[in-house]
């Protein structure tokens, strides 16, 4: 998978990433900024709970993964 500008194995099935596009009066659209993993800390809420800085995020579930 190409992933943070280069191509490897994924550590899960879901990575963040966000790009920022432009475009201008003619209708060009450019890529502008792009950021990943912990680029996004501010914007992936669970990321200010992990006290790990090494950690993948491995405790981290969805409303629907828990176990009954």
């Amino acid at each position: 998978m190409y992933y943070n500008y280069k191509t490897g194995e994924l550590m899960s099935d879901e990575m963040p990433g966000l790009s920022v596009f432009y475009k201008d009066e003619s209708g060009a659209v450019f890529h502008f900024y792009s950021t990943y993993a912990h680029g996004l800390d501010m914007l992936v809420g669970t990321y200010n709970f992990d006290e790990n800085p090494e950690s993948t995020m491995d405790w981290v579930r969805r409303h629907d993964q828990y176990d009954a």
